[in-house]
Protein backbone atom coordinates (compact mmCIF):
# COMPACT_ATOMS: atom_id res chain seq x y z
CA UNK A 1 0.00 0.00 0.00
CA UNK A 2 1.29 3.24 -1.26
CA UNK A 3 1.24 6.93 -0.07
CA UNK A 4 -1.93 7.39 -2.10
CA UNK A 5 -3.83 4.62 -1.18
CA UNK A 6 -3.36 5.28 2.55
CA UNK A 7 -4.97 9.06 1.79
CA UNK A 8 -7.51 7.52 -0.11
CA UNK A 9 -8.66 5.44 2.55
CA UNK A 10 -8.16 8.34 4.78
CA UNK A 11 -10.80 10.61 2.58
CA UNK A 12 -12.92 7.67 2.79
CA UNK A 13 -13.59 7.21 6.63
CA UNK A 14 -13.98 10.94 6.12
CA UNK A 15 -17.02 10.68 3.75
CA UNK A 16 -18.47 8.40 6.07
CA UNK A 17 -18.92 11.27 8.65
CA UNK A 18 -18.99 13.91 5.85
CA UNK A 19 -21.21 12.51 3.23
CA UNK A 20 -20.45 15.62 1.16
CA UNK A 21 -17.04 14.26 0.54
CA UNK A 22 -18.47 11.09 -1.66
CA UNK A 23 -17.87 12.90 -4.98
CA UNK A 24 -14.21 13.91 -4.39
CA UNK A 25 -13.67 9.70 -2.87
CA UNK A 26 -14.94 8.69 -6.11
CA UNK A 27 -13.15 10.97 -7.94
CA UNK A 28 -9.75 9.44 -6.38
CA UNK A 29 -11.22 6.07 -6.66
CA UNK A 30 -11.67 6.28 -10.34
CA UNK A 31 -8.14 7.97 -10.88
CA UNK A 32 -6.51 5.01 -8.73
CA UNK A 33 -7.57 2.81 -12.31
CA UNK A 34 -7.71 4.95 -14.76
CA UNK A 35 -11.22 5.95 -15.06
CA UNK A 36 -12.50 9.63 -15.50
CA UNK A 37 -15.53 9.02 -12.88
CA UNK A 38 -18.46 7.31 -11.47
CA UNK A 39 -21.40 7.33 -8.89
CA UNK A 40 -22.58 6.14 -5.88
CA UNK A 41 -26.41 4.90 -5.66
CA UNK A 42 -28.24 4.04 -2.71
CA UNK A 43 -31.68 3.12 -2.76
CA UNK A 44 -33.73 2.88 1.11
CA UNK A 45 -37.30 1.70 0.89
CA UNK A 46 -37.66 2.77 -2.61
CA UNK A 47 -35.42 6.11 -2.33
CA UNK A 48 -32.77 6.77 -4.75
CA UNK A 49 -29.86 9.23 -4.35
CA UNK A 50 -26.93 9.36 -5.36
CA UNK A 51 -23.64 11.53 -5.29
CA UNK A 52 -21.07 12.05 -8.38
CA UNK A 53 -17.71 14.33 -8.96
CA UNK A 54 -18.27 16.97 -11.32
CA UNK A 55 -16.98 15.08 -14.51
CA UNK A 56 -19.71 12.80 -14.52
CA UNK A 57 -22.21 14.66 -12.62
CA UNK A 58 -24.28 15.84 -15.83
CA UNK A 59 -24.25 12.32 -16.76
CA UNK A 60 -26.20 11.06 -13.99
CA UNK A 61 -28.88 13.56 -14.05
CA UNK A 62 -29.28 12.80 -17.22
CA UNK A 63 -29.32 8.86 -16.25
CA UNK A 64 -32.03 9.83 -14.14
CA UNK A 65 -33.64 12.05 -15.89
CA UNK A 66 -33.87 9.84 -18.74
CA UNK A 67 -35.28 6.95 -16.58
CA UNK A 68 -32.14 4.89 -17.11
CA UNK A 69 -32.19 3.93 -13.56
CA UNK A 70 -35.45 2.04 -14.29
CA UNK A 71 -34.43 0.47 -17.26
CA UNK A 72 -30.63 -0.95 -16.42
CA UNK A 73 -29.97 -4.39 -17.14
CA UNK A 74 -26.60 -3.99 -16.02
CA UNK A 75 -27.77 -3.12 -12.64
CA UNK A 76 -30.24 -6.12 -12.50
CA UNK A 77 -27.67 -8.46 -13.53
CA UNK A 78 -24.95 -7.08 -10.55
CA UNK A 79 -28.05 -7.19 -8.07
CA UNK A 80 -28.52 -10.81 -9.12
CA UNK A 81 -24.75 -11.48 -9.24
CA UNK A 82 -24.53 -10.39 -5.38
CA UNK A 83 -20.67 -10.27 -5.68
CA UNK A 84 -18.41 -9.93 -2.40
CA UNK A 85 -16.15 -7.49 -5.43
CA UNK A 86 -16.31 -5.19 -8.12
CA UNK A 87 -17.33 -6.78 -11.21
CA UNK A 88 -17.05 -5.33 -14.96
CA UNK A 89 -20.78 -4.73 -15.77
CA UNK A 90 -19.96 -6.76 -19.39
CA UNK A 91 -19.38 -9.74 -16.53
CA UNK A 92 -22.96 -9.73 -15.72
CA UNK A 93 -25.01 -9.67 -18.52
CA UNK A 94 -26.13 -12.58 -20.41
CA UNK A 95 -26.40 -11.73 -24.04
CA UNK A 96 -25.14 -9.25 -26.49
CA UNK A 97 -23.78 -6.29 -24.30
CA UNK A 98 -23.06 -3.60 -27.20
CA UNK A 99 -26.39 -4.22 -28.07
CA UNK A 100 -28.54 -2.87 -24.88
CA UNK A 101 -30.57 -0.23 -25.62
CA UNK A 102 -28.90 1.31 -22.07
CA UNK A 103 -25.48 0.70 -24.19
CA UNK A 104 -26.21 1.72 -27.27
CA UNK A 105 -28.21 5.16 -26.38
CA UNK A 106 -26.63 6.33 -23.59
CA UNK A 107 -23.28 4.87 -22.72
CA UNK A 108 -21.79 4.96 -25.54
CA UNK A 109 -22.98 8.72 -26.46
CA UNK A 110 -21.18 9.65 -23.06
CA UNK A 111 -18.32 7.87 -23.70
CA UNK A 112 -18.41 5.22 -21.22
CA UNK A 113 -16.65 1.83 -22.53
CA UNK A 114 -16.11 0.11 -19.65
CA UNK A 115 -17.85 -0.01 -15.90
CA UNK A 116 -16.57 -1.96 -12.77
CA UNK A 117 -19.35 -1.66 -9.69
CA UNK A 118 -19.95 -3.18 -6.79
CA UNK A 119 -22.83 -4.08 -4.48
CA UNK A 120 -22.89 -3.20 -0.66
CA UNK A 121 -25.79 -4.16 1.16
CA UNK A 122 -27.14 -2.11 4.30
CA UNK A 123 -28.66 -3.93 7.63
CA UNK A 124 -31.97 -2.74 6.79
CA UNK A 125 -32.12 -3.30 3.80
CA UNK A 126 -30.46 -0.95 1.93
CA UNK A 127 -28.44 -1.32 -0.83
CA UNK A 128 -25.51 0.90 -2.42
CA UNK A 129 -23.84 0.65 -5.06
CA UNK A 130 -20.50 2.17 -6.16
CA UNK A 131 -19.08 2.38 -9.48
CA UNK A 132 -15.90 3.76 -11.78
CA UNK A 133 -16.53 4.62 -15.40
CA UNK A 134 -13.99 5.00 -18.12
CA UNK A 135 -13.81 6.08 -21.64
CA UNK A 136 -12.98 4.20 -24.98
CA UNK A 137 -9.10 4.57 -24.59
CA UNK A 138 -8.23 2.26 -21.69
CA UNK A 139 -9.72 -0.41 -22.96
CA UNK A 140 -11.47 -2.91 -20.45
CA UNK A 141 -10.42 -3.14 -16.54
CA UNK A 142 -8.02 -6.28 -16.54
CA UNK A 143 -7.75 -8.47 -13.36
CA UNK A 144 -4.99 -6.59 -11.68
CA UNK A 145 -7.45 -2.79 -11.69
CA UNK A 146 -10.09 -5.17 -10.10
CA UNK A 147 -7.69 -6.59 -7.51
CA UNK A 148 -7.11 -2.89 -6.61
CA UNK A 149 -10.55 -1.62 -6.44
CA UNK A 150 -11.26 -4.92 -4.22
CA UNK A 151 -8.69 -3.53 -1.67
CA UNK A 152 -10.91 -0.70 -0.76
CA UNK A 153 -14.27 -2.06 -0.32
CA UNK A 154 -14.33 -3.38 3.34
CA UNK A 155 -13.53 0.32 3.82
CA UNK A 156 -16.42 1.55 1.21
CA UNK A 157 -18.42 -0.43 2.94
CA UNK A 158 -17.59 0.56 6.15
CA UNK A 159 -17.97 4.47 5.42
CA UNK A 160 -21.25 4.19 3.66
CA UNK A 161 -22.66 2.37 6.26
CA UNK A 162 -21.83 5.15 8.38
CA UNK A 163 -23.28 7.37 5.78
CA UNK A 164 -26.33 5.41 5.73
CA UNK A 165 -26.67 6.12 9.90
CA UNK A 166 -25.54 9.62 8.99
CA UNK A 167 -28.63 9.98 6.95
CA UNK A 168 -31.23 8.39 8.84
CA UNK A 169 -30.30 10.75 11.85
CA UNK A 170 -30.74 13.76 9.44
CA UNK A 171 -34.40 12.54 8.43
CA UNK A 172 -35.15 12.02 11.34
CA UNK A 173 -34.46 15.64 12.63
CA UNK A 174 -35.90 16.96 9.78
CA UNK A 175 -38.97 14.90 10.68
CA UNK A 176 -39.50 16.51 13.86
CA UNK A 177 -38.78 19.46 12.75
CA UNK A 178 -41.78 19.26 10.55
CA UNK A 179 -44.13 18.72 13.43
CA UNK A 180 -43.47 22.00 13.98
CA UNK A 181 -45.24 23.21 11.10
CA UNK A 182 -49.02 23.77 11.06
CA UNK A 183 -49.18 23.40 7.42
CA UNK A 184 -48.40 20.80 4.60
CA UNK A 185 -44.88 20.80 4.66
CA UNK A 186 -41.82 18.51 3.15
CA UNK A 187 -38.14 18.11 3.17
CA UNK A 188 -36.35 17.79 -0.27
CA UNK A 189 -32.98 17.38 -1.31
CA UNK A 190 -31.15 16.91 -4.71
CA UNK A 191 -30.39 13.37 -6.07
CA UNK A 192 -32.08 12.24 -2.65
CA UNK A 193 -35.90 12.90 -3.22
CA UNK A 194 -37.99 13.37 -0.57
CA UNK A 195 -36.16 13.73 3.16
CA UNK A 196 -39.16 13.81 5.32
CA UNK A 197 -42.74 15.08 5.24
CA UNK A 198 -45.58 15.59 7.94
CA UNK A 199 -49.17 14.18 8.18
CA UNK A 200 -50.49 16.94 6.67
CA UNK A 201 -48.32 16.63 3.23
CA UNK A 202 -49.01 13.04 3.30
CA UNK A 203 -52.61 13.97 3.04
CA UNK A 204 -52.25 15.31 -0.48
CA UNK A 205 -50.45 12.83 -1.90
CA UNK A 206 -52.89 12.17 -4.77
CA UNK A 207 -54.76 14.94 -4.97
CA UNK A 208 -51.42 17.73 -5.08
CA UNK A 209 -48.96 15.57 -5.07
CA UNK A 210 -47.83 12.46 -6.72
CA UNK A 211 -45.59 10.35 -6.09
CA UNK A 212 -42.88 9.59 -9.03
CA UNK A 213 -40.99 6.62 -7.62
CA UNK A 214 -37.24 6.38 -5.92
CA UNK A 215 -38.91 8.53 -3.36
CA UNK A 216 -39.45 11.76 -5.91
CA UNK A 217 -41.95 14.29 -5.92
CA UNK A 218 -44.51 16.08 -8.31
CA UNK A 219 -47.05 17.98 -8.59
CA UNK A 220 -50.75 16.72 -10.29
CA UNK A 221 -50.80 20.59 -11.94
CA UNK A 222 -48.89 20.05 -15.12
CA UNK A 223 -47.86 23.77 -15.24
CA UNK A 224 -46.79 23.80 -11.88
CA UNK A 225 -45.28 20.78 -11.35
CA UNK A 226 -42.60 21.58 -14.73
CA UNK A 227 -41.63 24.93 -12.48
CA UNK A 228 -41.26 22.86 -9.58
CA UNK A 229 -39.04 20.20 -11.30
CA UNK A 230 -37.23 23.38 -12.74
CA UNK A 231 -36.73 25.10 -9.87
CA UNK A 232 -35.46 21.66 -7.70
CA UNK A 233 -32.94 21.70 -10.55
CA UNK A 234 -31.66 25.09 -10.37
CA UNK A 235 -31.38 25.70 -6.95
CA UNK A 236 -28.23 26.45 -4.95
CA UNK A 237 -27.28 26.66 -1.98
CA UNK A 238 -24.53 29.55 -2.29
CA UNK A 239 -27.63 32.03 -4.41
CA UNK A 240 -30.81 30.75 -2.32
CA UNK A 241 -33.96 31.85 -3.59
CA UNK A 242 -37.59 31.58 -2.82
CA UNK A 243 -39.99 30.50 -5.26
CA UNK A 244 -43.57 30.65 -4.95
CA UNK A 245 -45.47 28.60 -7.45
CA UNK A 246 -49.25 28.92 -7.56
CA UNK A 247 -51.02 25.47 -7.90
CA UNK A 248 -54.59 24.68 -9.48
CA UNK A 249 -57.12 22.01 -9.58
CA UNK A 250 -60.44 21.49 -11.87
CA UNK A 251 -62.10 23.96 -9.67
CA UNK A 252 -58.95 26.82 -10.07
CA UNK A 253 -56.77 27.67 -7.65
CA UNK A 254 -55.70 25.65 -4.68
CA UNK A 255 -52.94 27.19 -2.73
CA UNK A 256 -49.32 28.16 -3.42
CA UNK A 257 -46.08 26.01 -3.12
CA UNK A 258 -43.12 27.47 -1.63
CA UNK A 259 -40.32 26.10 -2.44
CA UNK A 260 -37.01 27.57 0.63
CA UNK A 261 -33.76 26.54 0.24
CA UNK A 262 -32.15 25.59 3.52
CA UNK A 263 -29.52 28.13 4.12
CA UNK A 264 -27.48 29.04 7.56
CA UNK A 265 -28.85 27.59 10.69
CA UNK A 266 -31.57 25.47 8.71
CA UNK A 267 -28.69 23.47 7.22
CA UNK A 268 -28.25 21.55 10.37
CA UNK A 269 -31.85 20.88 10.41
CA UNK A 270 -33.01 19.98 7.19
CA UNK A 271 -29.64 18.67 5.64
CA UNK A 272 -27.20 19.66 3.38
CA UNK A 273 -29.02 20.85 -0.08
CA UNK A 274 -32.18 20.52 1.22
CA UNK A 275 -35.23 22.38 0.23
CA UNK A 276 -38.72 22.89 2.48
CA UNK A 277 -41.23 22.64 0.54
CA UNK A 278 -44.87 24.10 1.95
CA UNK A 279 -48.02 24.33 0.53
CA UNK A 280 -49.75 27.43 1.63
CA UNK A 281 -53.59 27.75 1.38
CA UNK A 282 -54.53 31.02 2.11
CA UNK A 283 -56.97 31.78 5.21
CA UNK A 284 -58.01 35.62 5.18
CA UNK A 285 -57.94 37.65 8.28
CA UNK A 286 -54.85 36.19 9.89
CA UNK A 287 -51.66 38.03 9.87
CA UNK A 288 -48.64 36.06 8.72
CA UNK A 289 -45.48 36.56 11.21
CA UNK A 290 -42.64 39.09 9.77
CA UNK A 291 -40.07 37.48 10.92
CA UNK A 292 -40.78 34.60 8.60
CA UNK A 293 -41.32 37.21 5.71
CA UNK A 294 -37.90 38.74 6.34
CA UNK A 295 -36.58 35.42 6.57
CA UNK A 296 -37.96 33.84 3.11
CA UNK A 297 -37.33 37.09 1.29
CA UNK A 298 -35.26 39.09 2.39
CA UNK A 299 -37.82 42.06 3.45
CA UNK A 300 -36.08 45.41 5.84
CA UNK A 301 -38.51 45.08 9.32
CA UNK A 302 -40.30 47.36 7.80
CA UNK A 303 -41.37 45.77 4.60
CA UNK A 304 -42.03 42.93 6.73
CA UNK A 305 -44.49 44.30 8.62
CA UNK A 306 -46.13 45.89 5.67
CA UNK A 307 -46.83 42.65 3.86
CA UNK A 308 -48.17 41.13 7.00
CA UNK A 309 -50.81 43.65 7.50
CA UNK A 310 -51.00 43.25 3.33
CA UNK A 311 -52.00 39.41 4.38
CA UNK A 312 -54.11 40.57 7.31
CA UNK A 313 -56.88 42.03 5.06
CA UNK A 314 -55.81 46.14 5.35
CA UNK A 315 -55.37 48.55 2.87
CA UNK A 316 -52.77 50.76 2.06
CA UNK A 317 -54.78 53.83 3.84
CA UNK A 318 -55.15 51.77 7.16
CA UNK A 319 -51.48 50.38 6.98
CA UNK A 320 -50.41 54.19 6.45
CA UNK A 321 -52.78 55.42 9.22
CA UNK A 322 -51.30 53.20 11.44
CA UNK A 323 -47.95 53.64 10.97
CA UNK A 324 -48.41 57.15 10.89
CA UNK A 325 -46.63 57.92 7.64
CA UNK A 326 -48.37 58.25 4.01
CA UNK A 327 -49.92 56.57 1.10
CA UNK A 328 -47.04 57.32 -0.85
CA UNK A 329 -44.26 55.56 1.64
CA UNK A 330 -46.59 52.41 1.75
CA UNK A 331 -46.76 52.43 -1.74
CA UNK A 332 -42.88 52.53 -2.53
CA UNK A 333 -42.50 49.88 0.20
CA UNK A 334 -45.17 47.74 -1.60
CA UNK A 335 -43.09 47.82 -4.88
CA UNK A 336 -40.33 47.20 -2.84
CA UNK A 337 -41.68 43.98 -1.59
CA UNK A 338 -43.22 43.17 -4.81
CA UNK A 339 -39.93 43.13 -6.40
CA UNK A 340 -38.16 41.43 -3.74
CA UNK A 341 -40.87 38.49 -3.34
CA UNK A 342 -40.50 38.24 -7.31
CA UNK A 343 -44.88 39.02 -7.74
CA UNK A 344 -46.18 41.41 -9.95
CA UNK A 345 -49.68 42.17 -8.42
CA UNK A 346 -50.75 43.38 -4.79
CA UNK A 347 -53.07 40.77 -5.13
CA UNK A 348 -51.32 37.49 -6.19
CA UNK A 349 -48.79 38.22 -3.38
CA UNK A 350 -51.61 38.29 -0.63
CA UNK A 351 -53.04 35.74 -2.35
CA UNK A 352 -49.54 33.87 -2.02
CA UNK A 353 -48.28 34.86 1.76
CA UNK A 354 -51.88 33.81 2.98
CA UNK A 355 -51.40 30.65 4.00
CA UNK A 356 -48.05 31.00 5.73
CA UNK A 357 -50.13 32.95 8.81
CA UNK A 358 -49.67 29.54 10.79
CA UNK A 359 -46.03 28.74 10.61
CA UNK A 360 -43.43 29.69 13.17
CA UNK A 361 -39.95 31.31 12.07
CA UNK A 362 -38.14 29.16 14.93
CA UNK A 363 -38.14 26.31 12.98
CA UNK A 364 -35.11 27.72 10.76
CA UNK A 365 -33.89 30.20 13.32
CA UNK A 366 -30.72 28.96 15.72
CA UNK A 367 -32.12 26.92 18.77
CA UNK A 368 -35.52 26.87 16.95
CA UNK A 369 -35.65 22.44 17.06
CA UNK A 370 -33.77 20.49 19.17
Amino acid sequence: MDADDTDLIEIIYTAGLVPELWPKVIEKLAQRVGAHGGSLFSLSEGQLAWEAPASTRPIMEAYVEGGWDRNNPRLEGLLNAKPLGFMRDQDVIVGNYDELPIVRDFLRPHNIYGTAATVIPGVRGEIAVLSVDRGREPGPYTSVEIERLDGFRPHLARAIALTSRMRMREATTAAAALQMVGVPAAVVRRQHGVVATNALFDALVGPVFLATGHGHLALSDRAADALLQQTLRRQERMNPTVRSIPVTGQEGAIGVLHVIPACRQALDILGPDANLLVFAQPHEGAPVNPDWLRWLYDLSPTEALVAAHLTAGLTLEEIAQQRNTSRDTIRTQLKAILRKTGFSRQTDLVRSLGGLNTLSPQLLKPGGAS
